[in-house]
């Protein structure tokens, strides 16, 4: 990993582009571009990289940024962020965050309790589609918060559903359906091999669903959910 901050100095970004295995390890802290514009750059960017030293104001930008950015650090800061708003760990280090981003942080959480019948919508047949009309719709087109799609490639986010919220459940027709994503649909994000619910859909769909394995498999989430802060 090369060491740097944002901007980065030409040399080392010349670095990447010479050798794309290349990565960067960016110093938020020490930083001359600050939250927005951080996130700005490094979305327009599209490097591969990892950030240390953040504070609560990047995490702040970043749920409510309207620009794709992949930093891994981040995201599984968001997640415990999530997990602690929707009452799964018990802890309030992130209580600072959470009162100042509560409104965008609802957001948030009805598209992800949406994801479960997203994933219905994509099997396409008769009495799924009409599960899935029978939610309330929601034609928003509002990218602010786009990042949720950011966190479906880690594995530990999917404990997130072990407490489901159906009253917050929507048809979000427009993410659902359309490349909104930098281009991208969202089954492009959803569609992983860390994501559990696609895995057993496609199985379904591929008649190689084996019911005792998916119980088996799910009882060991429901033992692996940090339900205690640590």
């Amino acid at each position: 990993m090369i060491n740097s901050i944002v901007p980065i100095e030409l040399k080392d970004l010349k670095k990447y582009f010479e050798d794309k295995t290349e990565s960067y390890l960016i110093d938020y802290e020490n930083s001359t571009l600050k939250g927005a514009q951080f996130l700005t750059y490094l979305s327009n960017l599209d490097i591969p990289c990892d950030i240390k030293n953040m504070d609560e104001e990047l995490i702040s930008e970043y749920l409510n940024t309207q620009m794709l950015v992949n930093i891994p650090k981040l995201e599984k800061e968001v997640i415990a962020v999530l997990f602690e708003h929707k009452g799964l760990t018990k802890t309030d280090k992130y209580k600072s965050v959470i009162d100042k981003n509560k409104e965008i942080l609802d957001k948030w959480e009805s598209k992800l309790e949406s994801l479960p019948l997203y994933n219905m919508s994509i099997v396409g047949e008769g009495a799924f589609n009409e599960f899935v009309e029978s939610y309330p719709k929601d034609e928003t087109e509002d990218v602010r918060g786009i990042n949720f799609v950011s966190l479906l490639k880690h594995k530990e986010f999917y404990s997130y559903y072990q407490m489901p919220k159906e009253n917050i459940v929507k048809n979000y027709t427009k993410y659902f359906k359309e490349y909104m994503f930098k281009g991208k649909s969202l089954f492009e994000y959803w569609a992983n091999a860390s994501n559990p619910l696609f895995l057993m859909t496609w199985a379904v769909a591929e008649g190689k669903f084996d019911s005792k394995e998916y119980n088996k498999r799910k009882m060991e989430g429901v033992q692996n959910l940090p339900l205690e802060s640590k």
